[in-house]
């Protein structure tokens, strides 16, 4: 029997949501986004939960988007697989207001770097960890106007631009996370930041939470809907399947523009 996409435990009032595709790096697929989906919706309604963690098995944190799926899919379903993967994302300061701390390890691309800086309020990275936003090497879009407020304008372009990785360390040095420890360290450390937020007052926390994040959605929101206009040609372009294609049998993509 296949072991689950996702594993969710409680104990001691915090929630361990652990991606579970060690094998795929935790590629996020859509079962894996849908189970994603879910476990936020249990996290905040799971009344002996206080805050949650959340990390990833085997050896990276996340790696992104199942570009095997892409590949394979038809124009129509590929839009379907962009919105599946919306919902993999913790909708914080909407429906989610606890605390939810991630535990990076590895490496955090595409949507997995979302998933560490956008859905998790603190963040915890291991020494040695990459973060990228790799997009423009593979030709998708992803979430470019949800996660540009977590980044200084230069530094967020030059990650975008780029497609270049950027170091746990540098990570730091712009904001990205709160602190870098050593891997053997990393989920200890997460459990000692969990058992301080754990004693906070819960409501004074939503509300923290949701002030905070309604600045931020208030600052994407703007730009959102005319950017959802703007990309949709693109996640039905020859491009998306060629990039995909490429990535995953290692050679240089031949973008066209098209």
């Amino acid at each position: 029997m296949a072991s689950p996409v996702l594993l969710y435990e409680l104990k001691d009032q915090i929630a361990y949501i652990t991606m579970n595709r060690p094998e795929k790096r935790n590629a996020l697929n859509a079962e894996l986004c849908a189970e994603l989906g879910r476990a936020w919706g249990r996290f905040e309604q799971d009344p002996d939960a206080r805050v949650a963690i959340l990390s990833g098995a085997g050896k990276a944190f996340c790696v992104g988007q199942d570009l095997a799926e892409v590949r394979t899919a038809s124009a129509e379903a590929g839009a379907a697989i962009i919105e599946a993967l919306g919902r993999a994302f913790a909708p914080n300061g909407i429906t989610v207001f606890k605390p939810i701390i991630g535990a990076v390890h590895g490496y955090a691309v595409g949507a997995g770097y979302g998933l560490a800086i956008m859905s998790c309020d603190l963040t915890i990275a291991a020494e040695g960890t990459q973060f990228g936003f790799t997009e423009a090497r593979v030709g998708v879009v992803g979430g470019i106007v949800e996660y540009t407020p977590h980044m200084p304008f230069k530094i967020s372009l030059e990650l975008m631009l780029t497609g270049q990785m950027m170091s746990a360390q540098r990570a730091y040095e712009v904001g990205l996370v709160n602190k870098v420890v050593p891997e053997a360290e990393l989920m200890a450390e997460a459990i000692r930041w969990a058992d301080i937020l754990k004693k906070n007052a819960p409501l004074t926390l939503r509300a923290i939470k949701y002030a905070q994040y309604k600045v931020m959605d208030n600052i994407a929101s703007r730009a959102g809907r005319e950017f959802n206009q703007f990309i949709r040609p693109q996640l039905e372009s020859e491009d998306v399947k060629e990039g995909a294609s490429a990535f995953l049998e290692k050679r240089e993509p031949q973008f066209k523009g098209r």
